[in-house]
């Protein structure tokens, strides 16, 4: 089963430390690519949300604005909000300001902090899964990689099918074990 960016982020941030191993367990061989698109389309969604707003509180001013200062540079402040509105989501910053003038800023904090920790979580569980030795690891990252199906597996390592499953399954558990105590609680 295919899971969208979106699906994946509130499951993530609803779902207790053993669900959110099984998340990256089932997704591993997409699970960054979907946080990025999902930060990305986080990033847009902020910056449209501000840009819209802004605009709709300036359209009640009449008449034309005049320039008197010639301190004001439109395009700088443009880009300088992008900045910062990009750093603050990498940096998992949400005090700064950046959510003012969105329409829901308990929302985007609360996915900004849920793409911090899936990114934290997802080095973990990257980590404990290359300390694996020989067997163990090439099954399990052929597996998980989703490079070949089980019963490929098996032909290739010259083992039934339910050997392989067998493995897969023991290694889980071991992972998980070794895991889910380095992950948060909750969000």
């Amino acid at each position: 089963m295919s899971i969208t960016e979106d699906e994946l982020v509130d499951s993530y941030g609803t779902g207790n430390a053993k669900e959110r191993f099984d998340l990256i367990y089932e997704n591993y061989s997409v699970f960054p690519q979907l946080v990025d698109c999902f930060e990305i389309g986080l990033f847009n969604t902020i910056l449209n949300e501000k840009e819209y707003n802004r605009r709709a509180k300036n359209s009640a001013d009449l008449g034309v604005r005049v320039q008197t200062s010639n301190k004001s540079d439109p395009t700088a402040k443009m880009a300088v909000e992008r900045v910062m509105i990009r750093e603050a989501i990498e940096r998992c910053d949400t005090d700064g300001g950046i959510l003012k003038d969105t329409d829901n800023p308990e929302k985007h904090k609360k996915d900004i902090w849920t793409i911090a920790m899936m990114r934290r979580e997802y080095e973990v569980f990257d980590s404990f899964l290359n300390a694996l030795k020989g067997d163990e690891y090439q099954i399990t990252y052929k597996y998980i990689h989703k490079d070949l199906s089980v019963a490929k597996i098996g032909e290739e390592r010259n083992r039934t099918e339910k050997t392989i499953r067998n493995k897969l399954c023991e290694t889980r558990k071991k992972l998980e074990k070794r895991i889910i105590p380095f992950f948060r609680e909750a969000i």
